[in-house]
């Protein structure tokens, strides 16, 4: 709480250390929010590593990164130049 109202206070009227309190701020909490969802996302990593995992032992390729939705979407795009609108 004393750093917050440091902060606020602007007793020195350094804008230099203003932007140094600033930024160790927005870097202390840039930290914290990639460990929170860096924890939150842990089991889906685990999901996809399965996956490619099971794709290599068969000899497949997978892209870890590509979304069920657009997997099937692209499955059932067909291309016919014949049925193109004019």
């Amino acid at each position: 709480m004393r750093l917050v109202i440091a902060f606020l206070r602007n007793q020195r009227g350094s804008m230099v250390a203003d932007v140094a309190k600033a930024g160790a701020a927005i870097a202390f909490l840039s930290v914290i929010a990639a460990n929170f969802v860096s924890s939150q996302t842990a089991q889906l990593d685990r999901d996809a590593m399965r996956q490619a995992t099971q794709a290599a032992a068969k000899g497949q390729s997978f892209d870890p990164v590509v979304t069920g939705s657009i997997v099937k979407r692209a499955s059932e795009t067909k291309l016919d130049p014949c049925v193109v609108p004019r």
